[in-house]
């Protein structure tokens, strides 16, 4: 099976071809694989040098390596380096914890997802609109590359500013080592189709449901179970069989246009990840001026949801792996 081919399984579940959130994206578990499945993918030498630049991280020793889990301190040194390398990957979640200054220093809350009606060239926009009229567009340059972390306002600006960063020979080692672990973390990120967007109805979500984070399931809101989609699978299994896809893969023809991987997200949202159920209850709910009653995810969905989210996954562990082997080939 090729990589065009995931892409292709991640949509066809969904009968085709072809956003403001409060929560994290992908949870922990996902943004390690996405980082491990990168980590197999890259050579020796690759992985030494990665981990040469990730040394350099202002906080390398209070985020990284104090908080390094005993059975990995036993353990041998490129054991310990792909930890550190998985841990630089959801570091950016670390730093929202953060207080005071370092909170300033170091947390960019917008640069993990993107407002739905943002688009850029021939893009669609990341909305689902449900009995409300669409959003006025929120056109982007399309050529005009960021210079300035300033100007960094979601995450596929976010991608190509890190990517810049850590390319750039001018930047310093701590600019390069916060600039890894943003990359290792927005490719994943972008690859959750629950930050692409979101459900914008007339009354009850006139600005957006904020990436299903308004719409409650009995086990945690739509973000969230997308978030920890594979929190509850076996790891090691999950990894291998990641791993497993990705040797088997032709790497040639992936595409890695960063608005390619947002549209692929925004397409899954569109057809599958608000099912006809949540719709019709939106409009009855404002039909009928009550709350928006709990959702029942069946195992059906949930089923789907973890194939198509390992899919992702394992595409953004791909994406990730070629772009630093470009950054590093510079």
């Amino acid at each position: 099976m090729t990589v065009t081919r995931l892409i292709f399984h991640s949509i066809c579940l969904l009968g085709l071809l072809g956003i403001s959130s409060q929560s994290l994206a992908w949870d922990a578990t996902s943004h390690r694989l996405t980082a491990y499945v990168t980590w197999e993918a890259l050579t020796p030498t690759q992985r030494d040098k990665l981990s040469a630049i990730l040394e350099r991280h202002p906080r390398y020793q209070s985020d990284f390596l104090d908080v390094m889990p005993a059975n990995i301190m036993l353990a041998s040194e490129q054991e310990q380096a792909r930890w550190l390398f998985g841990q630089a990957s959801i570091w950016p979640d670390t730093a929202r914890q953060f207080e005071g200054d370092d909170l300033i220093r170091y947390s960019r809350p917008t640069w993990h997802y993107i407002d739905g009606a943002w688009i850029r060239g021939e893009a669609q926009q990341g909305n689902v609109y449900v009995g409300a009229e669409p959003l006025p567009s929120i056109h982007a340059e399309s050529t005009t590359p960021i210079e300035h972390e300033e100007d960094v306002s979601n995450v596929v600006e976010g991608i190509e500013f890190n990517l810049a960063v850590l390319e750039n020979p001018l930047s310093n080692g701590r600019e390069r080592a916060l600039a890894l672990c943003w990359v290792l973390h927005l490719i994943g990120d972008i690859h959750q189709p629950l930050h692409s967007g979101a459900l914008v109805s007339s009354e009850l979500f006139p600005s957006g449901d904020r990436g299903g984070n308004g719409i409650a399931t009995q086990s945690g809101n739509l973000h969230a179970r997308w978030d920890g989609a594979l929190r509850n699978q076996p790891f090691e299994d999950t990894l291998r069989r990641m791993n497993s896809f990705v040797r088997q893969s032709d790497l040639a023809d992936i595409d890695m246009n960063v608005d390619t991987w947002l549209q692929e997200s925004r397409q899954i949202m569109y057809e599958f990840v608000y099912p006809d159920e949540i719709k019709a209850a939106v409009l009855r709910s404002e039909r009928l001026d009550t709350s928006l009653s709990q959702f029942a995810l069946d195992d059906d969905y949930v089923g789907e949801m973890q194939a198509l989210s390992e899919d992702r996954v394992t595409l953004a562990g791909i994406r990730l792996s070629i772009a630093l082997r470009q950054v590093l080939s510079n």
